[in-house]
């Protein structure tokens, strides 16, 4: 018998041809391979000339927005419908928590407002290397603390915002805190090496490289671990995450909803080839690109529903 060739980093699945040139063009305008805080401010730089406005956002997505002066913690800006909220929904923005706004890719929930009438929060998190894993949960806990029990409440994120969702729900838990459900796009959940982390080491999209820079600052003089690498996810709320088949996170992605499921978590997982990491963030008219949208507003929908 022919033996299986060794798995290597030069052999993995490619980035679909549709896709190609958006993370073409991310390489060419976002700085890679983050090793030193010059680097990581230069990341900033370049992220913020990227970025939008919530005027924008709500002007592109027919809402409302409007700044809580109620929070104290950090902050929020609220997109709406003018209706009644169904449910309000916490959104996280992604950026390795180094870096990043609370606009950037806040549509990822926003789009989903005037369908599901949720009420969109999306919050100015303490970032790394000035605040550490630990300081940013309880930040997001006082957002929680703030915005009532009145409809359910789910709480998002993507990328690094991902990853600050899952270890604030594992809190939450903790403290006696209900949450309704979490929604993880394409979540940064560990430290673990595996094989998609050597596959996908040089993408532009996020580097091993600023994936271990990145970590070492978030977890300096933190208590607390990733929560991928958290041992007990018993008692976490009904989750949906999903990947591209084509990123450096998507087997800790893919490991944390097995782990989840174990646990007794409902789970939803979608994993999407070809996609490479925030894809439909750079590239949203994309057919793969609008079929992650429909997922996440199909499963708000059943969590708002109870039929997860």
């Amino acid at each position: 018998m022919t033996p299986h060739p060794d798995p290597s980093p030069t052999v993995h699945p490619g980035v679909a041809s549709t896709l190609r040139g958006g993370l073409d063009e991310l390489g060419r305008v976002m700085p890679t391979d983050l090793r030193t805080l010059e680097d990581i401010l230069e990341y900033r730089r370049a992220g913020a000339a990227r970025t939008t406005t919530a005027a924008e956002i709500a002007t592109r997505l027919g809402l409302s927005a409007d700044e809580r002066t109620d929070v104290p913690a950090c902050p929020v800006t609220v997109f709406g419908t003018g209706r009644a909220p169904a449910a309000r929904v916490l959104f996280l923005h992604g950026g390795g928590l180094i870096a990043g706004c609370r606009f950037d890719g806040a549509d990822v929930i926003a789009r989903h407002a005037d369908a599901l009438d949720l009420e969109v929060w999306t919050l100015e998190y303490p970032l790394a290397p000035e605040q550490n894993l630990d300081a940013m949960i309880d930040v997001v806990l006082e957002v929680i603390a703030s915005a009532g029990t009145d409809v359910p409440l789910v709480l998002a994120g993507q990328s690094g915002g991902g990853g600050l969702a899952a270890a604030t729900v594992i809190a939450a838990r903790d403290r006696g805190i209900h949450l309704d459900g979490q929604l993880l796009v394409c979540p940064m959940l560990d430290r673990t090496e595996r094989p998609s982390t050597r596959q996908f080491a040089d993408s532009p999209a996020w580097s091993a490289i600023s994936h271990r820079t990145a970590w070492s600052h978030v977890l300096d003089g933190a208590q607390t671990l990733p929560p991928g690498e958290t041992a007990d996810l018993r008692g976490v709320p009904p989750t949906f995450l999903d990947t591209g088949g084509a990123e450096l996170f998507r087997d800790s992605i893919l490991d944390y909803a097995a782990r989840l499921s174990a646990a007794g978590t409902a789970v939803e997982l979608h994993m999407y080839s070809g996609a490479f990491h925030s894809s439909d963030c750079v590239l949203e008219d994309a057919e793969v690109s609008r079929d992650a949208h429909r997922a996440r507003e199909s499963w708000l929908r059943r969590v708002l529903a109870r039929d997860v």
